[in-house]
């Protein structure tokens, strides 16, 4: 006998999904599932420090003078020097290119970044590009290491385990680099070591609850995303002397992250039902479910329109992108996450080129991503994914558009003292970008809910490390165009407008899914889909 999802069978068993365990007898979101998400979406922190520590190591630095030179110095040397200070009247970076080495020096000294202290400047400037660029390939490769090692081989728990680990230890080995070529490669292990993080922070947390928490949750998870963000400037202000510093202090706290992972957090039910781990699968539901007792002849099954039936038998044959509907979901929103990405990500390293106090526009930023989260959050509750991602991406087009104009109006009113600082402060620019950078925000948290609701268990990792993948190659590229942004940046600001209101645009040719529950396999999400299509689509029986 079949009642709602559950399937009473001869033997007294009642077989149930783990979405009708969870919304039937555990509840969607109890203290315990609260608990497991809290400490997996932490590891969002690291995440954050490790992809954004570059805006203050690889950052321009703000002035330099010219040097008082002794009676030691040759009078060739002597003749350089009063050259330099005869025929220069402020300390803007561009403006050394022409003159002699060692005439001039930075006034914060040349450890302050890698750009001083490997003088990544005038004909070597790209090569400042270089280490971001390399960190954003590196997570490329590692979205699709980690994707399948969560789903096929270690699950959620240990990957997001041997994440942290390695990326404490290249985060700390980054500190240690001779030269900017190590520095690029340490980089690039260090985004391939954190890229399994995010992928998996995600879908462990989202996994735990039931249908009605799982947008909030897979959002809310973002704070800390945040939190790491706007930890950065308060870590670095103090060791703006010393970039190397930085990196040695943020790869502590995931060392110690992991052993609270290890004994507080368990591996996803609904893994451990798709790789036929039933017993496990039911003891961690137990384990969640708030002190509430389960029926004790409760059997877990993965649901299918006709009958209940294994993995195996459902998926043989079927992959992501040997089934069609499938691999055209994940072109189109793996195409709309470049451009976000790249924007997203852009914007934030782009700080450095706005009218404004550096360290007062990052930590703007960042307290941006908290009502952008709050916003996301509560709009999910009641609004189409698709019109949210559509509506978020073309509204921070439109605010990197207008940035043009205050860029252009602002760029002879603002003068670079000889200390750096900026004597002309652009409010209106700096609002319009905080406003944009949110929209991007909420863009780019609605992608990842969107990706876990798009694609069933048993390729849901993957799916999600390859949307990660195309964000990341969108924000490789991104570091490129900030480099240019220091020319000009109406320039970057052009095309970050245009590359987001053409990403948002691609989000209509993805199914809605609010609502829809979690599936476990291609064949049966394929299956439902159908059925309720066919049953939208046919008119109503009248009795």
């Amino acid at each position: 006998m079949e009642k709602g999802g559950e399937v009473e069978v001869a033997e007294g068993k009642l077989e149930v999904s783990v979405d009708d365990v969870m919304d039937r007898y555990m509840g969607s979101l109890g203290l315990s599932q609260l608990l497991h998400v809290l400490i997996v979406s932490f590891a969002w922190v690291f995440d954050a420090q490790s992809t954004l520590v570059t805006i203050f190591s690889d950052a321009q630095p703000s002035a330099w003078r010219c040097k008082t030179l002794d009676h030691h110095h040759t009078n060739a040397s002597v003749s350089s020097s009063s050259w330099c200070m005869q025929n220069t009247s402020n300390g803007q970076p561009n403006h050394v290119c022409g003159l002699a080495a060692g005439t001039w020096e930075w006034v914060e000294g040349n450890t302050t970044s890698t750009i001083a202290e490997w003088n990544l400047i005038c004909h070597r400037k790209f090569f400042a590009a270089i280490p971001t660029s390399l960190f954003f390939i590196g997570t490329i490769f590692g979205c699709a290491f980690y994707g399948r090692l969560a789903d096929a081989r270690l699950g959620r728990k240990k990957t997001l385990l041997v994440a942290c680990i390695l990326t404490s230890t290249t985060t700390f080995m980054t500190s240690l680099s001779p030269n900017v070529w190590i520095y690029a490669l340490l980089r690039f292990a260090n985004g391939f070591a954190r890229s399994g993080s995010g992928i998996c922070c995600l879908v462990l947390s989202t996994e735990a609850v039931g249908r009605k928490w799982r947008g909030q949750v897979g959002q809310y998870g973002f704070f800390f995303f945040t939190a790491g963000f706007l930890s950065l400037p308060f870590i670095a202000y103090p060791t703006r002397a010393h970039w190397r510093y930085l990196y040695r202090i943020i790869s502590i706290p995931p060392l110690i992250y992991t052993i609270f992972l290890v004994t507080l957090v368990s591996e996803s039910p609904r893994w451990l039902l798709v790789r036929g781990k039933n017993k496990e699968a039911l003891n961690v539901l137990r384990k969640l479910a708030n002190g509430k007792k389960l029926p004790d002849n409760i059997e877990l099954i993965i649901p299918s329109s006709s009958n209940a039936i294994t993995c195996e038998e459902s998926d043989k044959n079927k992959s992501l992108w040997t089934t069609k509907w499938a691999a055209k979901r994940m072109v189109t929103i793996m195409t709309c996450a470049f451009g976000v990405g790249f924007v997203y990500y852009g914007i934030q390293l782009n700080a450095e080129n706005l009218n404004f106090n550096f360290y007062v526009t990052v930590i703007i930023n960042a307290l941006m991503d908290v009502p952008a989260v709050l916003i996301g959050g509560v709009l999910l509750g009641f609004t189409n994914r698709r019109l949210l991602l559509l509506m978020s991406t073309i509204s921070a087009g439109i605010m990197c558009l207008l940035c043009i104009i205050f860029s252009t109006t602002s760029k002879d009113k603002a003068k670079v003292g000889g200390d750096g600082s900026k004597s002309t402060s652009s409010w209106p620019q700096l609002t319009i970008e905080a406003i944009g950078f949110m929209s991007a925000s909420i863009a780019f948290n609605v992608l990842y809910v969107y990706c876990v609701e798009l694609f069933p268990t048993n390729v849901r990792n993957f799916a999600v490390s390859l949307l990660q993948q195309s964000l990341m190659l969108g924000a490789s590229l991104s570091p490129l165009l900030v480099v240019v942004g220091r020319l000009s940046p109406s320039i970057s600001f052009a095309v970050f407008g245009a590359l987001s209101i053409v990403s948002g645009t691609l989000s209509t040719w993805l199914p809605e899914t609010r609502n829809a529950p979690l599936y476990e396999t291609l064949k049966q999400q394929e299956e439902e889909e159908k059925h309720r299509q066919f049953s939208a689509a046919s008119p109503p029986t009248v009795v």
